[in-house]
């Protein structure tokens, strides 16, 4: 079992993040697997694929109210 955000498809905003197998499928969506230890993720973030990393808004300039 893993933390995963679960994002629409064709989209990049975090619609919730559960805790399921890697290989768990829900129709329309995509799941990215985190770690949460390392990697701050919650509903209304969004996924950055070049970094893997979840921020704040769509421009990636923060990550939960730090500027990165």
């Amino acid at each position: 079992m893993s933390s995963c955000a679960v994002i629409q498809n064709q989209k990049n905003e975090v619609l919730n993040t559960i805790v399921a197998d890697p290989d768990f499928e829900i129709e329309g969506f995509y799941l990215i697997e985190y770690d949460s230890d390392i990697v701050f993720c919650q509903k209304g973030m969004f996924y950055n694929e070049k970094d893997n990393l979840f921020y704040d808004e769509e421009g990636f300039k923060h990550i939960n109210g730090i500027e990165v």
